[in-house]
Parts: C-alpha cells; sequence; structure tokens
C-alpha cells in the first residue's frame, strides 16, 4: 500500500474529513532541517502520524507543519550564515544529510554571530526561501519517512503567515497577553503573569524574533475555525507550550497539549548541536533493519518499538535489542492478522464501521486517538488485537 508524498496546498494544512467528529486542529512543533532525521525527531513523526491518521476516520483534522517557523528558528539562520561564510559559492550537492549534519555541529561549536548578520536569512525565509542545505536535508528526510509510510506533513509546502510579527504583538498587547518595550530599544515578552508564569522574551533587543512567535503566528489566525487545538511538543520546552496554551485559551481555544519525552542517544551529552549520533539516524535504523525483515514489518516494528516500547516520557536510550524485539512481533502480529483476517474485510461498508468502531475506544477526552494505547491494542495477548484494516489504515 503506497504512500503518496504529493504536495499540499498552499493556502491551507493537509485536511482529511472522515466521519462527523469535531474540528481539530493538529500542531507538532516543528523541527529545524539543519540535520538528519534523529531517534527522538522519529518518535515525534511516528507518534504525530499514529495520531492524525486514527482521528482523521473520525472526524475533521488539519496538521499543520510550517517549515517557515523552522527556518526561522535561531538554529537554522545560525547555521545557514556559518555554511556561507566558510564556503561561499561551492555547491555543497555532492555532501550526505550526515555530512550536512556534521556542519551543522561545528556551525554551533562556534560563536553565535551578531543577529544582524542572521537578519538577511531570516528576511528571505520570512518569504519562503529555504538555503539549499536544508532544502537537501528536506529532501532526504522526505525520503526516509516515506518509506516509513509517514504521511507528508507539507516539508515543501508554501503557507505564508496570516499575522506579520507587528499585527501579532500587537493583538496580544491589547489583551494584556504582551509587554512590547521594543519602541524604547528593549525586547519583547509574552506576558503569562496573570496566571503566574514570568515573562518570556520573544524577540530580542535587536529584532530576533523567537520560535514562540512564529507557533502563535501560525495558531491564532486559526483558532476560530476548529472546535480543539492539539499542541505536540519535546517535555524539555513543555514551559514554553503551557505559556502557548494559556494564551490561545485566553483568545477563545480549546487545547490540550501532548508532550513527549526525547530518546537519549548512547554515549552522547548534550542536544543534537553536541552531535554524537552516528549509528542511530533514521536511515541507519532502517538499514540495520530492512536486511533482516520486509517493508511491512519494518513499518510496524518501528512504530512499536518508538510509540509502546519508548512510550510518552523520554529517558529510555536508543536499544537496538529492543529494536530487533519490536521487529519480531511486528513479524508475528502480521502473520496473525493476515491468518486470522475474515475473507470480506474489503467490504466498504463492513471495514469502515468497524475501523471507527475500534478507534472511537481509543479517543482521549480532548478529541484525538491516542498513539500509546493504539500499540497496547495491538499487542494485547488477549486476542482482541485491531483488525489488519484498522493496521494497515493506521500503522503501515
Amino acid at each position: 500500500m503506497e504512500r503518496s508524498w504529493s504536495a499540499i496546498p498552499s493556502d491551507r494544512a493537509s485536511s482529511d474529513r472522515a466521519g462527523d467528529g469535531e474540528r481539530l486542529l493538529l500542531a507538532p512543533v516543528t523541527i529545524t532541517p539543519t540535520k538528519p532525521v534523529l531517534p527522538t525527531h522519529t518518535k515525534g513523526f511516528l507518534w504525530v502520524d499514529a495520531l492524525y491518521r486514527g482521528t482523521r476516520a473520525l472526524g475533521d483534522v488539519e496538521y499543520l507543519w510550517n517549515t517557515r517557523s523552522a527556518c526561522l528558528a535561531g538554529q537554522a539562520l545560525r547555521y545557514w550564515e556559518y555554511l556561507d561564510r566558510t564556503f561561499g559559492d561551492a555547491d555543497l550537492a555532492g555532501l550526505s544529510v550526515h555530512e550536512l549534519g556534521e556542519l551543522y555541529v561545528k556551525a554551533h561549536a562556534e560563536p553565535a554571530p551578531p543577529y544582524p548578520l542572521l537578519r538577511p536569512y531570516a528576511e528571505r525565509a520570512e518569504q519562503g526561501w529555504v538555503h539549499p542545505a536544508s532544502e537537501r536535508i528536506l529532501r532526504a528526510w522526505a525520503d526516509q519517512l516515506g518509506l516509513l509510510h509517514v504521511l507528508d506533513p507539507g516539508f515543501f509546502a508554501d503557507r505564508p503567515y496570516r499575522l506579520t510579527v507587528d499585527e501579532l504583538i500587537g493583538l496580544l498587547a491589547d489583551r494584556h497577553l504582551c509587554l512590547d518595550h521594543r519602541r524604547f530599544g528593549g525586547p519583547a515578552y509574552l506576558d503569562g503573569t496573570r496566571w503566574g508564569m514570568p515573562l518570556r522574551p520573544v524577540v530580542s533587543a535587536d529584532g530576533h524574533a523567537n520560535y514562540l512567535l512564529m507557533v502563535l503566528r501560525d495558531l491564532v489566525p486559526r483558532i476560530a475555525e476548529y472546535d480543539r487545538v492539539l499542541l505536540v511538543h519535546d517535555e524539555e520546552i513543555g514551559h514554553d507550550y503551557v505559556l502557548v496554551e494559556r494564551i490561545l485559551g485566553a483568545l477563545g481555544a480549546r487545547t490540550s497539549r501532548l508532550a513527549l519525552g526525547r530518546v537519549p542517544i548512547p554515549g552522547a551529552a548534550g542536544s543534537s548541536r553536541s552531535g554524537g549520533w552516528a549509528g542511530t539516524a533514521l536511515d541507519e535504523l532502517a538499514a540495520l533493519c530492512l536486511d533482516q525483515v520486509g517493508p511491512d514489518v519494518y513499518r510496524l516494528g518501528m512504530r512499536i518499538y518508538f510509540i509502546n516500547t519508548l512510550q510518552r516520557t523520554g529517558g529510555s536510550p536508543v536499544d537496538l535489542r529492543l529494536l530487533h524485539r519490536a521487529m519480531t512481533r511486528a513479524e508475528g502480529l502480521l502473520a496473525r492478522a493476515d491468518h486470522d483476517a475474515p475473507a470480506n474485510y474489503d467490504a466498504p461498508a463492513g471495514r469502515d464501521a468497524g475501523t471507527a468502531g475500534e478507534l472511537r475506544r481509543l479517543l482521549t477526552p480532548s478529541g484525538w486517538v491516542d498513539p500509546y494505547r493504539l500499540t497496547c491494542r495491538l499487542l494485547a495477548k488477549d486476542g482482541r488485537g485491531p483488525s489488519r484494516r484498522l493496521i494497515e489504515e493506521v500503522l503501515l
């Protein structure tokens, strides 16, 4: 069953209507295109993909991914400035995604350049431009996630912001949710003091807007179009997303959050900016697995490992023994599903009613299908696992 990586229309996020559920906006934090798909990224993509595909069978879901937001982050701007300063007009097309990732590590080993040097890159990224190195990385991500049958979130979709920085800050300031000291030569802050939260800088004194402002530029103009908003983010930035959730709630949104723990890399210290991920990137794990199992077993085994074995919270590092065990379990599950599938399981009416019924039991109170409960049901020892059709539609 092939999955298409076609472009998504530029004027909206990907949308699937199926059923009579509420309208849900699924908004995961974006990832800067500066490195290979690492274990924490793989976990995030697989959780969000299962959640999206499961929930869209019950209602109207839009998956919002804006590559602009990732490219306007300081990590990406700093990386691009380093590449151009170091290599000039040299063609980097011959470099692999891993070699480009090593250059990202080198860029962050240097002192951060002043923002005036980064501003030209930010101005171009604001218009949808992506540095050729990051474009190459995005295409590698697309290939690797396509092999996993992760639906395209819209890496190459053009999604201009509906609000400028000044418009958003003005809107928030009018509601006492922002302190703007830029006219005095100072920064701008998100103001969550009414909830006992500290001021959070979002625009520096020299004009650099951080990622939180880009999140709000994406979400604030859209919240009236949806019944609920789901924010998906790393546990480590949970404090920022609690503030985002409070601000969206003050503007009328019904929100929920899904915080996913990072996946530590054995022997690596600190964040991905320090490197040390050799042997754990998605393409490397795929090569290890596909040397032993077929594509469907690989796809289901990766979901079992990153969703069920690692679970939602962080702390467990990449363990190739447990990954191998997940592949073995996937192989057995698929063999039993093929053997036990009723002869008419492809019948459209029975398929739709049965799949929706199975998924409805996995809904959270906030209106989205829980990927962990889904994989627990898959692995249940009582013999009442999901149908083959549900496995194909959500997990393969």
